[in-house]
Order: structure tokens, then C-alpha cells, then sequence
């Protein structure tokens, strides 16, 4: 009886199929589970039951699976959580289950020093490296002091122009050699040569190269790295320097598409108040498809309380990275913010590479050596299949919504977590999600009169939800604010004090809430 049902729910089958034969099938992916496949096995079984699984489910594609009768539903649109619990709850399904995807076990490099990186077993990478370590297509910008390009742990995976190129910064054009590794926004040139260390130090934890028997690993085995050198000897520099060695990197990309594919920019540095002309720069490279990390800040403070820039600028493509110890505890002098700082990642006595000249590798600690560990990992996450789509806000959002759940971290962080790149990988294809900015993120207003600012809500994939704000807090005494719609607006009064104010707004559709701040400065 058993096998007269099975041959016909196999026509049952095969009418589907022949319905969906058109339908490209999905590529199981060896770095995640398969995102919308759930694998059935029914107790009874009927044609009537099949076509409602198919409506219900919005099913593409059926297989049978094995010699147990198991069937493989792949849906368009239902994510697998769903569509187990629903099957589950079927009085005809004996069981439904994930689609899991399995690989070989952890790729443990043999570079010498790997055993003094405390870091990359505590977010995961060996499991990681199991899927990818990377590929020479993803580009890292890092912003900083410069490069040592002739490092051997590093110069295989320099970035080197393709051929001979120009372009125009800062209204000075700029002729650069093919070769040349990235650009020197001080002097205006393409030999952005490190003569400091840190931007070298950085560059190691993000893209060390691995398995070549030399010294460290990078998160990132194959990446490359270009080098924007802004900073200077003393690891001093301006913001406009900073502009300008953002928009070589968006610049390049744009004539290089396929050569210098920079998706990620990492800025292991602050200081300074809110620049409009920095605020918009990012917002350019945003545009352009790049990740801003950015590092939290070393001043052991709230950053929701009192702004660390470039870490706490308000655009979708910015993630800001506090410093967590081997313990799995903030470090004492990071940065924190509930609303603003995104995640941890590993930040106290970090191996990585210095220029030769100074002795090749040293240990240091600091936001700016865990702000690499999370570039690494975002250009890790972008080689891995069906990841590479991932726009800025996604890649952020995958980043936060895979942490490793710390305690010493909840409530500091918006994730309450240390990154997981391992986690972010197997779920870079995220529930629908949003977030939320205000514009402009700071407005001055006299005492006694008012001022208004706009909601922006950036939706994340597919995101159509609807999304209420509300002024959570953060407000001075004396002082009125309320959302009609996406406009705040905030009244004060001849009784509020002076100052600069964090107000702090929320977003809700449904179960999902989301933070952001604005800045209110009050004035005479």
C-alpha cells in the first residue's frame, strides 16, 4: 500500500515540477544553510495535501530525496523558519527540518604566529575558513597612516593598479603609475608608503597573508588591501585629508569596476567634532557600495551620550566597533553606546604586522585593532556564495544580527555581541529588516525657538513594512518634541538650559524597533 501511494504522489510531483521546470534551481551553497529549502517527510499523504503545501508555501521547486520518501520544497519567498514551523504543525507531516549545509571541518593555517591570535578563534574564523578565506576581487580600503607594501606577509595582497590612471581630488588631478598601491591624500600622490605602523598593524589583521608559512593570518586570506594613507608620521591628520583618500577610493572603483571593487573602507581613528563634509563623503561611498567600520573610540565612554566621530555619523553603511579582551569583556578604554556602536570584536593585545624596518609584528591593543577584525570579516562575508549581493546596509545588518551573545556586552552594543563571521556567513541572507537615520543628524536652535528634522527609514531586504517614530528620550528640560509622521519636531523655551543634546529616536513596524540619535544644540 505504501509504495502504490508513493507512485502516486510521485505524479502528483512530477505535475509540479513540470509547472516550475522553468524556474532556475538555486546553487546549494557550501557556506550556509540553503536560505529557502525545508526537507518533508509526510505521515499520509494526498495530491489534495501537496497542492496546498505548493499555494501555501509559495513552492518553486519539489525533489524527492534518498529512498525514504523525503521531499525537498524549495519557496520563493518563505524563509526556512516559517515554513518548518508551519509543516510541523501538520497532523499529515511526520517532520520538517532545515536544508542544512555541511563542509569540511576547520581551516587552521599553518603560518607560524597563528597560535598568538587569540582573536580569530573567538569570532569563529577557522569554521569560517572551512567555507572561504577569500578571494583577490573583494577590495578593502584602509584609511589611515599607510601601508608597508613590501611587507612579505602583505604584499601579495596589496592592491596594485591594473595600468596608468587619473583622477581629479580635491580639484587637483592625479596622475598614478600602473603598480602603485593607493594614494597619499597629504602630499597628493599614489605612493601611500606607511611610515608610522598602524595603518601596516591594521592591514595585517585584516588581510595577512594566510597559509604561506610566514608570521600571521589575516581574517581575510586573499583580499586586497589599498592603501589610503591620510594620516602622517606622528599618526596625526584632518579631515579634509580624510575626504579626499575616501574619494580616491570611489573613484577608482568607478574606473576600475572589476580591478578595484572596494566594498569595504576601514578607519581605525576619530577625533574632532561632526564634519558635514566627512558626513557626506561616507554617504558617497555608501553610494558606491562600501562599508564604512569605523573604530568606536578609546575614551572608556558613551558614545549615545557624547559622539565620537567618524564613528557615530547617522548613514546606513556605517558599523561602529567597540574592543572586547580574550575574557569576552569590554575593554576598559573602549567606547560603548547602546544605539550607536553596532558590535565587539576582539581589541587587546593584538598580533599583527608592523613595517619591516620596525621589526615586522608587534602587539597592540585599541577600537583600532578590532575595527579591522570586522572590515576582514565583512570582505570575507561578500566572497562567500549568494553573499556577494549584500549592499552596505545588508552587510551591516548581517554583521550585528549574527554576534556571539555576551553578557558584559548587553546594552553596550546594539547587537549585544562580539562578531561571528562564521554565524554571518551561514545567515547572510537576513530576515526583511530596516533602520533608521534622522537628516540632518544635528540642528542648532536658538533658546526660546524651534526646529524640525526629517525620519529617513532605509529598508533591508524587502523590507515594505511600515515604521512609526518616536522620540524616546534625550529631550532638555524645558523643551517639546514630537513626530508628526517623519518630521520631529522640537520646541524650546526661555527655561532650556544651553547645551548639546543626544535625543534619541526609535523606530517600530510590528516585533522589529530600531534606534538612531540626533543631535540638538541650543544656543543663545
Amino acid at each position: 500500500m505504501e509504495r502504490k501511494n508513493c507512485m502516486m504522489w510521485r505524479r502528483v510531483c512530477d505535475a509540479v515540477l513540470l509547472l516550475v521546470l522553468a524556474l532556475p534551481l538555486l546553487a546549494q551553497s557550501p557556506a550556509r544553510q540553503a536560505p529557502r529549502d525545508v526537507l518533508v517527510r509526510f505521515r499520509q499523504r494526498t495530491p489534495e495535501a501537496m497542492q496546498a503545501v505548493v499555494r501555501d508555501h509559495d513552492i518553486e521547486h519539489v525533489k524527492w530525496m534518498g529512498g525514504t520518501d523525503v521531499l525537498l520544497l524549495r519557496s520563493r519567498s518563505h524563509d526556512v523558519a516559517s515554513m518548518v514551523r508551519a509543516l510541523s504543525a501538520r497532523a499529515d507531516v511526520l517532520y520538517a527540518e532545515p536544508n542544512y549545509v555541511v563542509t569540511k571541518l576547520d581551516n587552521v593555517p599553518h603560518d607560524p604566529s597563528y597560535g598568538s591570535l587569540w582573536g580569530m578563534p573567538k569570532i569563529s574564523a577557522p569554521g569560517a575558513w572551512g567555507l572561504t578565506t577569500g578571494s583577490p576581487t573583494m577590495v578593502v580600503g584602509v584609511v589611515d597612516t599607510g601601508i608597508d607594501y613590501s611587507h612579505p606577509d602583505l604584499s601579495a595582497n596589496v592592491w596594485s593598479a591594473p595600468s596608468a590612471f587619473k583622477v581629479t581630488v580635491g580639484g587637483v588631478t592625479v596622475t598614478c603609475p600602473a603598480g602603485s598601491h593607493g594614494f597619499n591624500a597629504i602630499t597628493n600622490t599614489c605612493d601611500p608608503k606607511d611610515d608610522e605602523n598602524h595603518g601596516t598593524h591594521v592591514s595585517g589583521t585584516i588581510g595577512a597573508v594566510g597559509n604561506n608559512g610566514v608570521g600571521v593570518v589575516g581574517v581575510n586570506w586573499n583580499t586586497k588591501i589599498m592603501a589610503l594613507k591620510f594620516l602622517d608620521s606622528t599618526g596625526g591628520g584632518y579631515t579634509s585629508d580624510a575626504v579626499d583618500a575616501i574619494e580616491f577610493a570611489v573613484q577608482v572603483k568607478g574606473l576600475f569596476p572589476s580591478q578595484a571593487n572596494v566594498r569595504v573602507l576601514s578607519n581605525s581613528w576619530g577625533g574632532g567634532g561632526f564634519s558635514q563634509t566627512l558626513y557626506d563623503e561616507i554617504n558617497r561611498a555608501n553610494a558606491a557600495g562600501m562599508l564604512f567600520v569605523a573604530a568606536a573610540g578609546n575614551s572608556g565612554r558613551s558614545n549615545d551620550a557624547q559622539p565620537s566621530y567618524p564613528a557615530n555619523y547617522n548613514s546606513p553603511n556605517v558599523v561602529a566597533v567597540a574592543a572586547s579582551d580574550s575574557a569576552d569583556l569590554l575593554a576598559s578604554w573602549s567606547n560603548y553606546g547602546a544605539t550607536t556602536v553596532g558590535l565587539a570584536a576582539p581589541g587587546v593585545n593584538i598580533l599583527s604586522t608592523v613595517r619591516v624596518a620596525s621589526g615586522s609584528y608587534a602587539f597592540y591593543s585599541g577600537t583600532s585593532m578590532a575595527t579591522p577584525h570586522v572590515s576582514g570579516a565583512a570582505a570575507l562575508i561578500l566572497t562567500a556564495p549568494g553573499c556577494g549581493t549584500l549592499t552596505p546596509a545588508g552587510l551591516r545588518s548581517v554583521l550585528l544580527s549574527n554576534v556571539d551573545a555576551i553578557p558584559s556586552l548587553a546594552g553596550r552594543t546594539l547587537s549585544s555581541g562580539r562578531l561571528n563571521v562564521l554565524k554571518a556567513i551561514q545567515n547572510c541572507v537576513p530576515a526583511p529588516d530596516f533602520s533608521i537615520s534622522m537628516s540632518p543628524a544635528t540642528r542648532s536652535v536658538r533658546v526660546g525657538s524651534s526646529t524640525s528634522y526629517t525620519g529617513v527609514v532605509n529598508p533591508v531586504f524587502g523590507f515594505k513594512g511600515t515604521v512609526t517614530l518616536t522620540l524616546a528620550g534625550g529631550l532638555p528640560a524645558g523643551a517639546t518634541g514630537s513626530f508628526t509622521g517623519s518630521t520631529l519636531n522640537v520646541t524650546t523655551t526661555s527655561r532650556t538650559s544651553l547645551g548639546t543634546y543626544s535625543l534619541l529616536i526609535k523606530g517600530s513596524s510590528g516585533t522589529l524597533v530600531r534606534s538612531t540619535t540626533a543631535t540638538l544644540v541650543v544656543t543663545r
